[in-house]
């Protein structure tokens, strides 16, 4: 069962960033730092450094420097009976000039490498942990893997979505208090022990599905459902957008909403999957980057009284949160789909509906079950009673 972890910067977060620290005199740890991982340590959330080390392919200091750094810091903080639990940096840089690191790497930060590495050796659900440091390149690391990015700094970070504490004891109180509250009636994890067949997977699996479908609060599918009926009645368009398993959501949201809504009734909608162009898609990401691939989109396409239905998991997915914040900003209704905890999109949407569940399939299973119901919904409020009962939905 993958759980939440925390993701450390090293220098500028743990101890002081004097340029290049690759010997163990130049090591100074930041007040309360140390106190602030033990905190961590005890409430039994896994700790991972991951650092950048360009000094290494600049010729500054080698790899065996590094290894002496952090051999320093493991007997200091073990002295305060703190530990972190995985050690990992990137010696990389294109500009460096030792030729064996003189190169782009997916680990160095703002890079996912690190990060997954420490989600596939910890079992980390990155979703639901923090990335915390002092620079924008671990900020994008957390808007990267979909975590939660959190600055250090005498400075706040200049974006709204980010939060900013002093140093990293005042950030660890804060992922503390929210560990905390998210422990107290978290959903119940799926699967907690392994089946021997498949049968009686798929009987919990079902099982598990039909407490999170009925989890879903019917206000706010009656909230959507009213949503969608007005902005199809008044030809309003409506746009879908979701990563991965929930951009075939959305693009499938296209498909029951324009065809599926129209068999049998007066209304020829306008709904829109803005995953679907791999063109576009590729264009913006390209150019401006992936965080904007769904917004850019809405800048040329969308009008004020439109409507963003955003699927998400997490609710965390930066160009997810990005395209709900735009589309508030901009006279737009929105429908956030959501599991875990929501994350900012939860927040965000006029209307959230919430799958309790903290399984990547039982929320996309149930994602997709709201898909339909508001499309069969808003198809049979179209019709006489007698064609309700004459037609195959």
């Amino acid at each position: 069962m993958s759980r939440p972890g925390v993701l450390l910067d090293r220098d500028g977060t743990i101890i002081a960033d004097v340029g290049y620290v690759g010997s163990v005199d130049r090591v100074e740890f930041i007040d309360g730092a140390i106190e602030a991982i033990a905190a961590l340590n005890r409430a039994g959330l896994p700790v991972a450094v991951v650092t950048n080390q360009a000094g290494v392919a600049r010729g500054y200091y080698g790899i065996e420097d590094v290894h002496q750094v952090h051999k320093h810091m493991i007997e200091e903080m073990a002295r305060f009976g703190a530990h972190v639990d995985l050690w990992l940096f990137c010696p990389y840089h294109p500009d460096g000039i030792v030729e064996s690191f003189a190169r782009a790497s997916a680990d160095r930060k703002p890079g996912p490498g690190m990060a997954l590495a420490a989600a596939e050796a910890l079992d980390l659900d990155l979703s639901s942990s923090w990335v915390v440091g002092d620079s924008a390149g671990d900020i994008g690391l957390a808007r990267a893997v979909g975590a939660r990015p959190m600055h250090v700094g005498p400075v706040a970070f200049p974006a709204a979505d980010v939060q900013s504490f002093p140093d990293l004891a005042a950030a660890g109180r804060h992922i503390l208090d929210n560990h905390s509250s998210a422990v107290v009636g978290a959903p119940p994890s799926f699967p907690t022990r392994q089946y021997a067949d498949g049968g009686s997977f798929g009987s919990a699996y079902a099982t598990e599905l039909a407490r999170a479908i009925a989890s879903v609060d019917t206000a706010r599918l009656a909230g959507a459902a009213d949503m969608l009926k007005g902005a199809y009645s008044r030809d309003a368009s409506v746009f879908a957008c979701g990563n991965g398993g929930s951009a075939s959501i959305a693009n499938h949201l296209q498909c029951d909403h324009v065809k599926g809504v129209r068999n049998g009734t007066d209304l020829t909608t306008r709904v829109f999957s803005l995953s679907t162009n791999v063109e576009l898609l590729s264009a913006v990401a390209n150019d401006h980057g992936y965080d904007l691939v769904f917004e850019y989109q809405l800048q040329s396409l969308a009008r004020p009284g439109d409507v963003l239905i955003a699927i998400s998991s997490s609710g965390r997915s930066p160009n997810i949160v990005r395209a709900l914040e735009w589309a508030r900003r901009h006279g737009m209704e929105t429908i956030a789909l959501t599991g875990f905890s929501g994350g900012a999109a939860r927040e965000l949407a006029s209307v959230p509906v919430h799958v309790d569940s903290n399984n990547y399939g039982i929320i996309e299973d149930a994602h997709q079950a709201c898909m339909h119901l508001l499309a069969q919904y808003v198809r049979q409020s179209r019709m006489t009673p007698a064609d309700v009962t004459a037609n195959t939905f």
